[in-house]
């Protein structure tokens, strides 16, 4: 950490914690204005089926339409940039292929779902969060932690976004977006929703472009998405959603040990399923979902030599999967248990078409699992047990068992404690080589409003990794992971409100205890912090963002990570005419202000310098 990033760290922290005592709003409304429900708590799907968020014992980050709308986010990528306690490797072009780690857990380890479909390839279990719109997202629960008892192959934590539905209101809906910026830099949306008696429907489309604010790293991608849904004459709901992407992007370009590269990435992602939820009685309901899931992914790696490009290797990835889940849920907010059956066959296919050579992987498989969950409350306390049985098809067989609880002490505090199990699955090609990925972890926190005009909360983490894999290699090591994250948010002031989360990490070698560095590997980073200072006018329709975003990586000699300052984003958004429904609204964004840089590998990566876009969007 260098002299001028502790200095703005030393002034900017105070600031956070400042408790304002003036003002005209009362203390009941400063409460509500934090977000901490009492009467009609935010729902969360940590266990597949809606929770009051005081009956969550799990570290989740929930992230909302209206927040994304106003950070002006193109991608998955953008809103997790945001999020305390979670880092993206390197911040380039919209779009992009980028790495993350969670609290230390590694992309190969975080379960990504789009409406209960699984984001992640088989082949590195990989979700590129630059190739997920946020366009259609209602909201993204980020679940830190394991949660394997839930989700299956869910190590790391969950990434579960749930995307937008019919509106209920009004026959016909809708929004169309522009945007324009640096390098030509483009991302054009637009929606449409409604109901007409028993028939709902929500459809988007949208495409993303830039020239490429680094070298070699433009792109275009297309993507559509759907959802119908029907009202069963039964009180129950059909609903079919499709969604699909079509894109490329330049990965890297640059002067390295290898050479100058050139790398390329393409992809073709598409993604069907039906759902039927049917209410069998008072407190009993039944879903059942069938799914199918196509992925088409190209990888190339080059070189440019006296300006002729020639590429050496052109991976290309052929997954499919298929498959039918069933849910029971019995019970209400006091008591409820939750039990499922899900089975998928899945295929894969890895080969390098500019090779002779046999496919690296070709293989299909079939998985299968049980679960059950529960939820018991007793007055103030709230038990949360769950137990999973897994037959990977991969690596085996495994169970997971969960015991969490939360204990609300006041109105406007709970406690947490949450214990787990978890596992992710090794990858195919490497079957024979890797052994099952496994974690034991261990939660505590509170979260409180018990002070004037703050909300804080204070989460401490223990994960004990057994056979971790370092991304791309066959070694495997124990791992010891602890820290905590402290999250902090004011009440509004004339507007005026602040947010931070600082979060701590250490990371070692169980058998050695030496500490862990961030490097090509794996991106352990043991100090990031987020800011965020925010002014809202409703009257006049004007909202601003300004949010830093600090990382202190503990690199290893090779490669050189990087992480100079604080990286600062400034966001802005106004409704011309607030008090009418069908104003346009303009938004701009400033992006990297200072042109700071942080990426875990500045051998190859670097991060976009300043740069800016806006737009219109309106809403009908």
């Amino acid at each position: 950490m260098n002299l001028r990033t502790l200095c703005q760290l030393l002034f900017i922290l105070p600031l956070c914690l400042v408790t304002p005592a003036w003002g005209d709003e009362t203390e009941s409304d400063n409460l509500h204005s934090l977000g901490f429900e009492t009467e009609s708590e935010q729902m969360v799907t940590t266990a597949r089926s809606p929770r009051p968020i005081s009956h969550i014992a799990e570290n989740v980050t929930v992230v909302t339409a209206e927040e994304i709308a106003l950070l002006n986010a193109h991608t998955l990528s953008d809103v997790l940039q945001t999020v305390p306690g979670v880092q993206l490797d390197t911040i380039r072009t919209p779009g992009s292929y980028t790495s993350y780690n969670l609290q230390g857990a590694g992309v190969n380890t975080v379960l990504v779902l789009i409406d209960g479909i699984r984001q992640n390839n088989f082949d590195t279990n990989y979700a590129n969060p630059g190739l997920i719109p946020v366009q259609q997202v209602d909201r993204i629960e980020i679940i830190k932690g394991a949660a394997s008892t839930v989700w299956g192959p869910a190590l790391g934590g969950v990434i579960n976004i749930v995307t937008k539905g019919p509106n209920p209101d009004r026959p016909v809906a809708g929004m169309v977006s522009g945007a324009i910026g640096s390098r030509f830099t483009t991302d054009s949306r637009g929606e449409l929703s409604g109901t007409v008696k028993n028939f709902g429907y929500y459809l988007s489309a949208g495409n993303l472009h830039s020239d490429g604010l680094l070298p070699n790293n433009g792109g275009n991608q297309n993507n559509a998405f759907g959802k119908l849904s029907y009202v069963l004459p039964t009180n129950g709901t059909a609903t079919f959603g499709f969604s699909y992407l079509d894109g490329g992007i330049g990965l890297d370009e640059g002067d390295s040990k290898w050479g100058f590269v050139h790398d390329n990435y393409e992809a073709q992602h598409n993604n069907f399923y039906l759902a039927v939820t049917q209410p069998l009685g008072h407190k009993l309901g039944l879903e059942l979902n069938g799914f199918v899931t196509n992925l088409n992914d190209h990888i190339k790696y080059g070189g440019v030599d006296q300006g002729i490009t020639t590429f050496f290797n052109n991976y290309h990835l052929e997954e499919s999967s298929r498959g039918v889940t069933t849910r029971l849920t019995w019970g209400d907010r006091q008591a409820k248990l939750v039990t499922g059956v899900e089975y998928a066959h899945d295929q894969t296919k890895y080969r390098d078409i500019l090779s002779t050579d046999p496919p690296m992987d070709d293989r299909g498989w079939e998985r299968w699992a049980v679960y059950l969950n529960g939820v018991y409350a007793m007055g103030p306390v709230t038990i949360l047990p769950g137990v999973r049985y897994d037959n990977t098809g991969l690596a085996g067989e495994k169970m997971s068992y969960t015991l969490g609880a939360t204990w609300q002490m006041a109105e406007q505090t709970v406690l947490r404690v949450y214990g787990a199990q978890g596992y992710a699955l090794p990858t195919p090609n490497l079957i024979h080589q890797q052994s099952l990925q496994e974690v034991q972890t261990i939660q505590g926190g509170i979260e409180t409003e018990r002070i004037p005009y703050l909300w804080l909360k204070l989460t401490y983490f223990y994960n004990s990794l057994k056979n971790s894999k370092s991304q791309g290699t066959q070694t495997n090591t124990n791992q010891r992971l602890q820290g905590f994250e402290f999250d902090v948010r004011t009440v509004s002031l004339y507007g005026l409100s602040m947010t931070a989360g600082y979060s701590f990490l250490d990371a070692r070698d169980a058998d050695t205890g030496q500490r862990l560095q961030s490097d090509s590997q794996q991106d352990v980073p043991p100090h990031t912090l987020k800011l965020a200072f925010r002014y809202d006018n409703a009257d006049l329709g004007f909202h601003a963002r300004l949010i830093g975003n600090y990382v202190h990586w503990n690199a290893a000699p090779f490669p050189p990570a990087r992480d100079g300052g604080i990286i600062w984003d400034l966001h802005l958004n106004w409704k011309i005419f607030p008090k009418e429904e069908l104003s346009p609204e303009l938004f701009f964004s400033g992006r990297n202000l200072f042109d700071g840089v942080q990426t875990a590998d500045s051998e190859l990566f670097t991060n976009t310098p300043c740069w800016f876009d806006g737009g219109v969007r309106f809403k009908f």
